[in-house]
């Protein structure tokens, strides 16, 4: 394990070491955390793009395999709000190409697949102790590899910097979370226009570090929390789940046989015709979000490595528009609950 001050950090590198056994584009996927963008930015390596299946949240086999026709032989595969992907099937398609799979389980707390933990899988994997992440050292990140020469490689591309500093910042940002995370404190960062909640952004890489000493410290302090948390995210979930109605009005994703999943927001794909409801401002204050609002392709300040500008990927796009996400979390509260019962009551004709 190699710990580092942020996720994002942890997939440069593991992006970095991959393509150098692997050499060739990464293939991402089109729909996905905005930080994969700068990681990849991070790690100058050149990219294409497959689609993601709404119904599931994991990769389109058919966009997935001309990808891999494309030329890549890294593949990078999300388990977005803790949904697992369907990793037996993903090996199944990338295995005559002798592909890199790297697992980005920063969302996948709890997850399991067949029992395994997701981040377990692939020859990397990358891990997230930020802001909501469901394990927390306020931030930082890591990366598990099965690799045995992983860290003398990387000493040799640079390495990590020292990471001692940023403690004070560190101390205020996990307290501002912890005090935020209430929900009825929603409403406070939503007045907070410099936040830029719910914007789509685009960071800049940074050189790449190790924690902080309070990162650390607090993730020491809290790793043992993370699996009750993410028991309490499943028995959230499935309450809201229990009142979807049947009408189609959402749906929420298809899992793969023996998936666990960490549920650290529960996804829902909405019916175009309930889109106005589901964005309605006033739920936001109740924990109720869109996903990702732009797909990777439409990102501004992303693509000028991307290999495959024509390939299309309607699945994200339709994920940019349609998914939203409910809050799953051990704070939940009955008047939170109350107002996500009646959001998803069947409406009347």
């Amino acid at each position: 394990m190699i710990l580092t001050d942020s996720g994002t950090t942890a997939l440069s590198l593991a992006l970095r070491l991959a393509v150098a056994e692997r050499p060739g584009p990464v293939a991402l996927p089109a729909y996905c955390c905005y930080d994969i963008a700068t990681a990849t930015d991070a790690a100058q390596v050149e990219f294409v793009l497959y689609d993601i299946d709404p119904a599931t949240l994991g990769p389109d086999p058919e966009s997935l395999r001309a990808a891999l026709d494309r030329g890549a032989r890294v593949v990078v595969v999300v388990h977005l709000y803790g949904i697992p992907v369907d990793l037996s099937s993903i090996k199944t398609l990338t295995a005559p190409a002798d592909v890199i799979i790297i697992e980005d389980a920063a969302q996948g707390v709890g997850a399991r697949l067949n029992g395994q933990p997701v981040g377990s899988f692939g020859r990397y994997a990358v891990l997230s102790f930020g802001r909501g992440k469901g394990m927390t050292g306020g931030r930082g990140g890591a990366l598990l590899t099965s690799a045995p020469d992983a860290a003398a490689r990387l000493t040799g591309m640079g390495g990590v910097s020292g990471g001692a500093s940023g403690s004070g910042r560190d101390a205020a940002l996990l307290l501002a979370q912890w005090v935020l995370a209430r929900p009825s404190l929603y409403g406070v960062p939503l007045s907070l226009p410099f936040l830029r909640l719910g914007e789509t952004v685009y960071r800049e890489p940074t050189a790449p570090a190790a924690p902080s000493g309070f990162a650390l410290g607090t993730l020491t302090r809290t790793l043992h929390l993370g699996e009750a948390e993410a028991e309490q995210r499943r028995v959230n979930a499935a309450w809201l789940l229990q009142r979807l109605p049947d009408n189609g009005l959402a749906s929420a994703p298809r899992m793969p046989t023996g998936a666990l999943p960490g549920f650290l927001r529960l996804p829902l794909l909405v019916d175009p015709a309930a889109l106005s409801r589901f964005r309605d401002e006033q739920l936001r204050s109740v924990g109720v979000w869109r996903g990702y609002p732009t797909a990777l392709p439409d990102l501004k300040g992303f693509g000028s490595r991307r290999r495959d500008p024509e390939h299309a990927t309607p699945g994200a796009r339709i994920l940019a528009e349609r998914l939203f996400t409910l809050p799953t979390h051990g704070l939940l509260n009955d008047e939170s609950r109350r107002a996500l019962a009646v959001l998803l009551a069947p409406t009347k004709d």
